[in-house]
């Protein structure tokens, strides 16, 4: 397993936290137990102390025992594990009697201190621990004399040794059960991952059709989301190659024409000598044809720059009825031409931050269009209106009009409808593709309805840009 895998780094953590987790578990119960121990062990000491206590009486400012059987008993008497020691002290803490096992021992016991009375304290005699009990002995509210009981804690010390052993174990076994544990939950989990990597690594060029398929039953919703999140993305991978591939055909067959008949031309002419008139008719035709290739060449790379995001707009404050004018003026010659009357109609105040430059072609080739493709006699006609921070620019017209089924295509590059190839087939198909990539780097958007032999409406929406 690599250590940057994301299998392993789930299961460090997870053991790890895990671990934390149970080591801080089990530090609760040792203290727990530890102070409960030695609570239980400060109330056999202080019980002790009292039973003493109650045997002490005071005469003439001195101490002395009332009954003295207590001396005698097996805890105070007999030097073993379940010795308890005492000293009694009076109150100069000046030593008035001690048990008999604590005098056979010969342990050297701390003197009491005054700030420890009432209260246990522990201290280290020979490698073993001592707990001791301070009890203060009062007559009529003043301080007469301590007494002090001791007992070693093998028992508190054994049984704690034992804890820690078992803990210990336990903080083992807890690492195996967290490991192997997570190692089989992680794995089950992961499984799905693996599957979609390998499937994933599967997919080409060749077999973009191929989508990934969950085999696990009920699998995690996350996995879910990831597989259909491919699959989408597999979706737009597809249809962008086949976008791709019909681009790559259709600039090939695009450029392929102009440069057949400027090849053919060339042939032609060379084949012998001809007159002045006819090489300058094949020049015309040359210079014609190379116009349309650098056309095309000069669209795409526009195209490529606008979807690589290298085309910006340049926001200025623009008069959208001022533009208008100069393009209708701009078209009125070829409008007069094919005799299509331009009307217009528009609020004077509409101005707006945008790129004027890029707004101004995208409007050129609508209007162009719509001059184009209206038979004599018909007419365009522009509006534009501010609809809140929308500039609203619409041209119709009465032309040929576009059929039902081939609106979804009109904006696809080098897509061109039956009509319009009949009417100019000269045409590169590229207009309105340039025409929508413009508009969305000014992020405006296009909308466009159409009739057959009823003509074509364009409605451009262009929002007012912040400078």
């Amino acid at each position: 397993m690599k250590m940057k895998s994301l299998k392993f780094q789930l299961i460090f953590w997870y053991s790890l936290i895990f671990l934390i987790a149970f080591i801080f578990a089990e530090f609760g119960i040792y203290t727990y137990i530890d102070r409960s121990l030695h609570k239980e062990l400060d109330i056999i000491l202080e019980k002790e102390a009292e039973e003493l206590v109650g045997k002490i009486k005071l005469v003439e400012g001195k101490i002395t025992f009332i009954d003295s059987t207590e001396f005698y008993e097996a805890e105070h008497f007999y030097l073993n594990e379940a010795s308890v020691f005492f000293r009694v002290f009076d109150d100069k803490l000046t030593l008035v009697e001690v048990s008999h096992n604590l005098k056979k021992s010969g342990l050297l016991i701390p003197e009491p201190e005054r700030d420890k009375f009432g209260n246990a304290n522990e201290v280290e005699i020979a490698g073993k621990r001592l707990r001791i009990f301070y009890h203060p002995i009062y007559f009529n509210g003043k301080f007469a004399g301590l007494v002090e009981t001791s007992k070693f804690e093998g028992t508190v010390q054994t049984a704690m040794g034992l804890l820690r052993t078992s803990l210990a174990l336990a903080i083992l076994l807890a690492f195996f059960v967290a490991y192997y544990g997570g190692n089989l939950i992680i794995s089950k989990l992961i499984t799905p991952l693996e599957q979609i990597i390998s499937k994933a690594d599967k997919i080409t060029a060749e077999n973009l059709t191929e989508r990934i398929e969950i085999t696990q039953k009920n699998p995690p919703e996350e996995i879910i989301k990831l597989v259909s999140t491919l699959n989408r993305l597999l979706d737009r991978l597809e249809k962008s190659f086949k976008q791709i591939s019909q681009f790559t055909s259709d600039v090939a067959h695009e450029l392929l024409t102009p440069l057949t008949v400027i090849k053919d031309e060339i042939e032609i002419t060379l084949m012998k000598k001809r007159r002045a008139n006819e090489y300058v008719r094949t020049l015309n035709l040359l210079q014609k044809q190379t116009d349309r290739s650098i056309a095309i060449i000069k669209s795409m790379l526009y195209l490529a720059k606008a979807e690589a995001g290298i085309v910006r707009a340049n926001v200025e404050k623009v008069n959208v009825s001022e533009l208008i004018r100069e393009l209708i003026l701009t078209f009125n010659f070829k409008a007069k031409q094919k005799d299509v009357k331009i009307n217009f109609y528009c609020d004077s105040d509409l101005i707006i931050n945008t790129d004027e430059k890029i707004l101004f072609e995208a409007l050129k080739n609508i209007i162009d269009n719509a001059v184009e493709y209206t038979n004599a006699g018909g007419k365009v006609t522009i509006t534009c209106e501010k609809q809140n921070e929308w500039a609203k620019i619409s041209v119709s017209d009465t032309g040929i009009g576009i059929s039902e089924d081939e609106l979804p295509y009109i904006f696809d590059r080098f897509y061109r409808g039956k009509n319009a190839f009949e009417l100019n087939p000269s045409g590169t198909g590229l207009g309105l593709s340039l025409t929508k990539s413009m508009i969305e780097i000014v992020s405006g958007r296009i909308e466009v309805k159409s009739q057959i032999g009823k003509g074509s409406e364009f409605v451009i929406y262009i929002p007012n840009l912040s400078d």
